[in-house]
């Protein structure tokens, strides 16, 4: 076997090895609990960066009973209470300010219920769709109609993705509390939890602190050798002329 065939011999066996167990998605889970006040409740609030433009799904578990001997309750936290979170997502734009929720121009969407309070978004920046009651209830929510499942489109740059109890208003969010909301199931001082997991075939997602880092998936090691390869079968055809 020639110098060449070698080159591209090996390149080829590395590319194919790099190919065959290729992922088919990555995924982050995020885990919380709202908290009921004495004047309403508290809300969460991520910070996402998108690093280039693209697409993700979101999936909410978060009613975690009927009631609280419900047979099929599912405990999130393992603290061995069940609550009630009718959850209310939304999206905004973040745009710098120390409070980018006080700007109502910076909202982008909002969806509650699977096909009733989850209204598609259509725009060249931000695409919202909703998925669902089955891809709803691929996380194992037990009353998969109250959790928010949907595919979200966004370009490139910094939003925040708010979980609250149903319903947050704009008003509210700039204020930093859930206004006259009550946690069903629990009294002053008790709380709730979700589950969030974002999820895609061609992006990544990293977690520090409060902030989700989203990339598109880097290309593998041996994607680079292929390429270094082919350099040098130019390498090798230049000095024999």
């Amino acid at each position: 076997m020639n110098t060449v065939s070698k080159i591209l011999g090996s390149a080829t066996l590395a590319a194919a090895a790099w190919a065959a167990p290729a992922q088919a998605s990555s995924q982050l889970v995020i885990d919380g609990s709202l908290l009921q006040l004495e004047n309403g409740t508290t809300f969460d609030t991520w910070k996402i960066v998108m690093q280039n433009a693209g697409s993700f799904k979101v999936n909410v578990l978060a009613y975690e009973s009927t009631s609280n001997s419900s047979a099929d309750a599912l405990d999130l936290n393992g603290d061995g209470e069940f609550t009630y979170l009718d959850p209310d997502t939304h999206f905004w734009l973040d745009d710098g300010s120390i409070n980018p929720l006080q700007n109502p121009a910076n909202h982008l969407a909002r969806c509650d219920d699977i096909a009733n309070n989850c209204p598609n978004v259509d725009t060249p920046d931000f695409k919202l769709t909703d998925l669902g009651a089955a891809f709803g209830a691929s996380d194992g929510s037990i009353h998969f109609q109250r959790d928010p499942a949907y595919e979200v489109t966004l370009a490139g740059g910094n939003y925040l993705f708010v979980m609250a109890d149903y319903r947050l208003t704009e008003t509210e969010a700039a204020s930093g509390l859930n206004v006259g909301d009550t946690l069903r199931n629990t009294g002053l001082g008790g709380h709730a939890d979700y589950r969030v997991t974002f999820s895609s075939d061609n992006l990544r997602f990293s977690l520090s602190g409060n902030t989700i880092t989203v990339s598109q998936v880097p290309l593998p090691g041996a994607v680079w050798l292929f390429g270094s390869a082919l350099l040098g079968f130019v390498g090798v055809g230049h000095r024999k002329s």
